[in-house]
């Protein structure tokens, strides 16, 4: 439970860097509204995604036995798993430069 809400916090992290890093102080509080609602829009897709998945693969509760339940579970599971690491995709549009004016890494390479 640890590591994950670890790696929550990295991405929260993360996501706020690169959402804030291009922008000039009088863009901030507009970026600040913005970031916080595309982060609550993200994890309300997330939810229904993983309700409509489930609900595609498991089977009727009344009908289906312990074997047919865990399958479609297992088999949701692994879909929206695969979705996750797909929509990771994205982030190869970023450019070398991006976020460079929040990073130190100018200095490391340049100083």
């Amino acid at each position: 439970m640890a590591v994950a809400f670890f790696m929550k916090s990295l991405d929260t992290t993360g996501m706020n860097t690169l959402a804030y890093a291009d922008l000039t102080e009088p863009q901030t509080n507009n970026g600040s509204s913005i970031a916080s609602t595309m982060q609550k829009l993200s994890i309300s897709f997330g939810v229904a995604t993983a309700g409509l998945t489930t609900a595609v693969f498991v089977p009727n509760l009344d009908a289906a036995n312990s074997t047919e339940m865990i399958y479609g579970l297992h088999t949701a599971l692994l879909l929206l798993g695969l979705v996750t690491i797909l929509s990771g995709g994205v982030f190869r549009s970023l450019k070398r430069s991006d976020g460079s004016n929040v990073s130190s890494q100018k200095l490391l390479h340049h100083g």
